[in-house]
């Protein structure tokens, strides 16, 4: 979910994670790869977590990197311990979701850290600890977060094992009477990357929203009730729009396109959507890239859909901004039911989809009453980037048909050379359109049978879709003489002056 800010570009221009990256992705890591985490690299993360602040400049955090194999067992057979200690307060299916849960990467973390609070330390000489003494306590989770944010952004995951006894650790360490056991971390790469808690992924409890935690003294009495939070009628609901931003010229979009942008609070938009529709978006809002990143390599549907569910739990007003139409290949699907599984309100507004400015910028007619019957979508990647197993192959083959392929680049040459395999006439007119309606939207003129090789050899970038059928015969580019000339050249037939 990145935040596209040109100063968050390191000197080789990848692009680095934001605090507010980092803050959102800092969630407890339960499953770790068992490769080693580089000495350097650890000793980093340290020295950046022991800058951290404390009561009186005390620095009271101890840490005891646990490198012994026999240690750890010890320290694992504590946690599977205390684990069956606090299971046995849970009964029902909270029981049953609490042993199916994972909660710890002992066995497979490759860096073990204890974390100790000392609280026989002269250094500070007692400021603020006369008043507050916990605030020592206070200082070593401070350096604790520290530590989780340096971790994230090195591309490590970090838990926080609470389920242990801590008077064992300290037994089985051997450190001194006054250290007081904050925290046991495990430290190495994660098995896989989310963006929500895994408690909350799992159903154990999700979050609540931001309004139930914040309060202003003057506005009134403090909130009353058992939990000492506000009641939950008056907190702010959330919502979420699926809006369509159109195939990239912004004044495609509709105006209730431009009136969700303007009252959004956090927008999650795909690497597809223009620059320059996100301009649009009202100043002071989050922009969160749910698409490529620099500090991870993709970003998954499961958790796009944690995302904004979660945003909405903060009461935000969220948009989740898609290229073209949300409801054409854009899974909508997921996203709905995520939104309504989870009771967050949410709408949809269409947009102009990439067909539609493609073959409005070529002048032509997708379904032309002379040649064709039917007008159909199809998509050139299933969820393993591959060809479809289930395309209707007949139905491409129809000479009365304009088809209409999105997501084409992979997989073009397999699909063109199965679609003459069923009949599909070699001659058939067909156009690729790289980035379409946008500044530098490229038109290839061609046939089913030559446009894959065409397309391979220009290696155009951004978004393509390729069309196909009779009635792209007729399709004027905006530079009327040299489309003239390429379809004479590819046909042999001048489209019809209008």
């Amino acid at each position: 979910m990145t935040i596209r800010k040109p100063e968050n570009e390191s000197p080789n221009g990848e692009e680095r994670a934001t605090l507010e990256e980092l803050i959102r992705w800092r969630r407890d890591v339960r499953r770790f790869k068992t490769d080693a985490v580089p000495d350097a690299l650890i000793d980093r993360l340290l020295r950046l977590a022991d800058l951290a602040p404390s009561v009186g400049n005390s620095q009271p955090w101890r840490i005891v990197n646990v490198q012994s194999p026999d240690v750890r067992a010890e320290i694992a057979k504590n946690f599977e311990g205390a684990r069956g200690r606090a299971g046995a307060s849970y009964d029902g299916d909270q029981a049953d979701l609490y042993n199916r849960l994972k909660l710890e990467g002992l066995n497979a973390a490759p860096v073990h850290l204890a974390i100790f609070s000392d609280h026989g330390t002269l250094q500070g000489h007692g400021l603020g600890r006369h008043t507050m003494p916990e605030a020592l306590d206070h200082s070593c989770a401070c350096m604790v977060t520290v530590l989780w944010l340096a971790a994230r952004e090195a591309g490590l995951g970090l838990g926080w094992v609470s389920i242990i006894d801590p008077a064992e650790v300290s037994r089985v360490l051997g450190v001194p009477a006054e250290w007081k056991l904050v925290g046991y971390l495990s430290l190495g790469w994660p098995v896989e990357e989310h963006l929500d808690p895994e408690l909350e992924r799992h159903g154990w409890q999700p979050r609540t929203a931001f309004d139930t935690r914040h309060f202003t003294v003057g506005s009134g009495p403090l909130a009353t009730g058992e939990t000492g939070s506000r009641p939950a009628d008056t907190k702010r609901q959330g919502a979420v729009a699926l809006v369509g931003a159109g195939p990239g010229d912004p004044e495609l979009l509709t105006i209730k396109a431009l009136n969700a942008l303007q009252a959004a609070d956090a927008v999650l938009f795909d690497d597809l959507v223009a620059k320059p529709i996100l301009d649009l978006v009202r100043p002071g809002a989050r922009l969160i890239d749910v698409g490529k990143r620099g500090y991870r390599q993709s970003c998954k549907q499961p958790d796009i859909n944690a995302q904004m569910v979660s945003l909405a739990r903060e009461g935000l007003n969220v948009v989740r901004l898609k290229s073209g139409d949300p409801l054409i290949f854009g899974r909508a699907g997921e996203e709905i039911e995520a939104c309504e599984t989870a009771g967050i309100p949410i709408t949809i507004v269409p947009g102009v989809t990439s067909a539609q400015g493609a073959a409005a910028n070529l002048k032509v007619s997708l379904t032309n009453r002379d040649h064709a019957r039917r007008l159909q979508f199809i998509t050139a990647h299933d969820r393993r980037g591959q060809l479809p197993k289930d395309i209707d192959w007949s139905a491409v083959a129809d000479s009365a048909a304009t088809t209409v392929v999105y997501m084409p680049k992979r997989t073009l040459a397999e699909l063109t050379e199965i679609a003459l395999v069923h009949g599909l006439d070699p001659k058939t007119p067909a156009i690729a359109v790289a980035n379409a309606t946008r500044p530098d939207e490229r038109v290839f003129i061609s046939t089913i049978g030559a446009i894959a090789t065409a397309l391979e050899a220009a290696h155009p970038e951004g978004p393509v879709l390729v069309m196909l059928g009779e009635a792209l015969r007729y399709a004027t580019a905006r530079d009327a003489a040299k489309q003239a000339e390429a379809i004479a050249a590819t046909h042999g037939v001048l489209p019809e002056q209008s």
